[in-house]
């Protein structure tokens, strides 16, 4: 399934390298049906007015074609080896990262040869901690879905008398037992419907088993990006394993709960400030639910990312 992907990948990049008037590149996680690494491209090309090609993977034949610019998206990407290859091919430094995640505790020598004159921009604190640890000049933001309120603003079509509950378990990590019982708990209380948000096409079958027993309505959240933002934005609660729905969720101020697979979701929920948010499946968080839904003590971090990065939307925009 990933090398028909891959290749699929490669084939959409050198049929856009053909005709595009700007060769600018951007190395991430992307044609692979996954919304968080496409979202954040998508606000990528906002910002850069649509002038960048997406690229995971790149013909042989192509490696030497000549750059105007090199970018590496966000995502947990600096130390994965994927993403180094891509750069590799490329024979060219990125001039800079999108807000990226670090995996591990220190780069390894080929990342830092890679990343010597790149201006390398991270998502938290803590992954430029780990930049600089290993000799790469490093300045901390946040994830740049932290700002897709202000990209897609979308209109407040939340009912009065009903209560939306978009829920995001993810196909390796969750288990269906316990998002059934979750769903079960939410329908009990009155009025409410749940929407299944597939973040990724692995989340896909999973999600289908849950809407059997449930009869939820399933959403496959890569294949529009807009159309998700608004569910997400327009939602009264989100819980959700995987990452990318609880950032947006905490742009648009919707309450949100996130359950814990990897260190990621911590570290996001760090820089803004909300570690509280996160829970595990051995949580029982059913008696939460109810008084979570119109809780607005997150709805004041969209204004105060803003205050403290000012120039992020202006920082990507060459």
């Amino acid at each position: 399934m990933l090398y028909v992907k891959s290749l699929k990948n490669k084939v959409n990049f050198f049929s856009s390298f053909q005709k595009a008037k700007n060769n600018n590149v951007y190395v991430g996680y992307l044609g692979r049906n996954n919304y968080g690494d496409d979202l954040l491209f998508d606000i990528h090309e906002k910002i850069n007015a649509d002038r960048y090609l997406a690229c995971l993977d790149t013909f042989k034949f192509q490696q030497s074609s000549p750059l105007n610019n090199l970018v590496l998206g966000g995502g947990t990407i600096i130390n994965g080896e994927i993403y180094l290859n891509a750069l590799k091919k490329f024979g060219k430094s990125p001039s800079y990262t999108f807000c990226s995640g670090v995996i591990g505790d220190k780069l390894s020598t080929e990342w830092v040869k890679t990343l010597e004159n790149t201006n390398v921009y991270t998502r938290s604190e803590e992954s430029a901690k780990k930049c600089i640890k290993s000799g790469v000049d490093a300045q901390a933001l946040v994830d740049p879905g932290a700002f897709t309120s202000l990209l897609y603003p979308v209109k407040n079509q939340k009912a009065q008398d009903q209560v939306t509950v978009t829920v995001c378990p993810h196909g390796k990590h969750s288990s269906f037992q316990y998002y059934q019982n979750l769903i079960q708990s939410i329908q009990k209380i009155s009025n409410s419907s749940v929407i299944l948000f597939a973040a990724s096409f692995e989340d896909l079958p999973l999600c289908n088993k849950l809407s059997q027993t449930a009869n939820c309505k399933v959403v496959a959240g890569w294949k529009d990006i807009g159309l998700s933002n608004q569910i997400i934005g327009t939602s009264n609660l989100v819980i959700s394993t995987r990452l990318h729905p609880s950032v947006v969720a905490a742009s648009y101020g919707v309450p949100f709960f996130m359950i814990s697979y990897e260190k990621k979701q911590q570290e996001f929920l760090n820089s803004i400030g909300a570690d509280n948010k996160l829970y595990n499946e051995k949580d029982d968080i059913t008696g939460l639910l109810e008084k979570s839904i119109g809780d607005n003590t997150l709805i004041a971090g969209m204004s105060e990312w803003q205050k403290k990065y000012p120039d992020f939307l202006t920082k990507f925009s060459k």
